[in-house]
């Protein structure tokens, strides 16, 4: 589990509370810009494999002056549930980090999990009743860790806020399997890293910005390109190559009410060796709601999530709105060497709805997404849009 709090296909809140705060930011000559806005949401959550959760999310928000998107952003959260997982995530966005023209980005990760998921790599047969109400064959349990960390620089800049970054990165991540035996697929298929292994990386690549804004873009575009290589040579216990892109597009219109169509495609490819738990993945609230996590696997992934998203009414007294989604998610994990007529082939489909909420800032959201796939539906509970 790495940055996805709806690791679960199942995930009913049964408590939460949520409690904002806008403290003025002491500074020398401080404008009405100048704030930090804290989130805290506590819950306790059931989940049919999982047991009962419980854990919170904390968000800190800092802005000063006319710096955008903001001064600061850190995202902590944690979980624990009854039948095994812990885990911990931390997130920080510095842009201008030392008051240059530079923005940092960071995050970290420790799970422990008995529920992880494996279902096999190249596997896109619909899953057998039998062995999918299993409580242990497509299971395992695991550890994982790792951090990543991020520098960008403005290649150019204009005055409407687009933007287009050159980036560097460091990647450090491990996972060992523990305690599995030979009633779980994981130890009959004996994937590359199965006995536990690391990966120790460094990347690049360049990033172009117009949304209007990062949390809740009305309007825009975001486009991501990037390489990550891991080697022998760097401590890694595989070579590997890594191609990744992501673009995303906005636009709104008006019927009735505002909305926003909102659209992400994504790729990713692999060569080299490259250990199951690293290989690009479809499936849970992240990839494909409506599919379990990890569902397919394989050298490569493409994906493209659509959403209608709108707002249905405000509170002023406590500024803040409530809205909806309907979105649909369609892709495909596939093999090196299938050839390019064919890669369309064989698409998933997914399709659902979503509640969202804001409170006191635009910049913070709450989502619960119900998606339907052949196979069964998900739930999922979460902050922040998709994307």
């Amino acid at each position: 589990m790495k940055t996805s709090l709806s690791h679960t296909y199942l995930c009913l809140f049964l408590a939460a509370i949520l409690t904002i705060t806008q403290v003025p930011v002491q500074a020398q000559e401080a404008t009405p810009s100048d704030s930090t806005k804290l989130a805290f949401l506590p819950a306790i959550a059931y989940d049919s494999d999982l047991g009962v959760i419980a854990g919170g999310i904390a968000s800190r928000y800092r802005y000063r002056g006319d710096m955008k998107p903001f001064y600061s952003f850190l995202n902590m959260y944690g979980l624990i549930t009854t039948k095994g997982l812990i885990s911990v995530f931390v997130e920080y966005d510095k842009p201008h980090i030392f008051g240059s023209d530079k923005r940092f980005y960071s995050e970290t990760f420790v799970s422990r999990f008995t529920g992880n998921q494996y279902y096999g790599i190249g596997n896109y047969g619909k899953l057998p009743d039998a062995l999918k109400d299993s409580s242990d064959y497509y299971f395992y349990n695991s550890f994982s860790l790792g951090f990543d960390i991020m520098l960008r620089k403005p290649l150019l800049q204009k005055t409407n806020g687009k933007q287009l970054d050159v980036y560097g990165k460091a990647v450090f991540e491990y996972e060992t399997p523990w305690g599995n035996d030979d009633g779980q697929l994981l130890v009959a298929d004996q994937p590359t890293g199965v006995n536990g292994s690391h990966i120790s990386a460094l990347g690049g690549g360049i990033v172009w910005e117009s949304r209007n804004n990062e949390f809740n873009p009305t309007n825009g575009t975001y486009a991501r390109a990037g390489a990550e290589i891991g080697s022998k040579l760097i401590a890694s216990s595989f070579n590997y190559l890594l191609l990744e892109t992501d673009l995303r597009a906005y636009t709104s219109f008006t019927l009735l009410r505002e909305i926003t169509f909102a659209n992400r495609l994504s790729f990713k490819h692999t060569s080299g060796t490259v250990p199951y738990w690293k290989m690009p993945a479809l499936g849970g609230g992240d990839k494909m709601r409506g599919y379990p996590e990890y569902r397919f696997r394989d050298d490569n992934s493409l994906l493209l999530n659509s959403e209608l998203r709108t707002w249905f009414f405000e509170i002023p007294s406590i500024t803040s709105k409530f809205g909806g989604t309907l979105f649909t998610d369609i892709g495909r994990t596939f093999p090196n060497g299938e050839s390019i007529d064919t890669i369309f082939n064989d698409l998933k489909h997914t399709y659902g709805f979503g509640i969202t909420a804001s409170f006191f800032t635009e910049d913070f959201i709450l989502r619960t997404d119900v998606g339907f796939s052949e196979e069964e539906y998900g739930i999922y509970v979460t902050a922040g849009y998709l994307f």
